[in-house]
């Protein structure tokens, strides 16, 4: 319950800059109402990954070589750990589908997935936390979920089709949110944290 609670801290201070942005964006790129909004729950989504994996940001960077390269060694052991992985992922193999046409296919769907986590395995170099194949696996297993539970949802909902999102957008705002994670939210966190302190 406590990792729910700082989890949506961390968004909220996170979507402070995210939101104003990606009104921006809607104003330059989208053109369009739903999909900004849609685009906005999905980039929150991202924000509440990098904060719950360990994203590392420029006020915390440490290169701490912990790593594991050896498939399916010690899940087991942590198993629970595993079943968080396949969660996390769930919903990018939900909205990859939906929102993208360029993922209606599984294989791509889940190269995406397996691309998401490994950026952020490699950057894990750079905090405290491990590097781990597993979490690769894992991560590529709850896409895979997601996808399936998606093309469900894409059926009985088939106006996400007319919503015309592109891929180049989908890089966008990928490299939106991890330069906000990455430069300015432990920023903003600090100045919230110290906000409520005077409250």
């Amino acid at each position: 319950m406590d990792r729910i609670l700082i989890t949506s801290k961390e968004v909220t201070a996170a979507s402070i800059i995210l939101v104003p942005i990606l009104f921006l964006y809607h104003k330059i790129f989208f053109h369009d109402i739903k999909k900004t909004a849609a685009y906005i729950f999905f980039s929150l989504y991202l924000a509440a990954i990098c904060f719950l994996v360990g994203f590392p940001n420029i006020t915390g960077m440490r290169i701490v070589f912990s790593h594991n390269f050896i498939p399916l060694r010690g899940m087991l052991t942590d198993i629970t750990n595993s079943y968080l992985n396949i969660l996390l992922f769930v919903p990018l193999g939900i909205f990859a589908p939906c929102l993208w046409r360029d993922y209606r296919s599984m294989m791509k769907t889940v190269r995406l997935g397996v691309l998401t986590s490994l950026v952020i395995e490699i950057s894990q170099i750079f905090t405290i936390r491990a590097t781990d194949i597993n979490d690769v696996i894992t991560n590529a297993a709850g896409t895979m979920i997601g996808y399936l539970t998606g093309r469900l949802i894409m059926k009985r909902i088939p106006q996400l089709d007319r919503l015309g999102c592109t891929e180049c957008e989908l890089y966008l705002l990928y490299a939106t949110v991890g330069a906000v994670m990455f430069f300015f939210q432990p920023f903003i966190q600090s100045v919230l944290g110290n906000f409520s302190f005077r409250i």
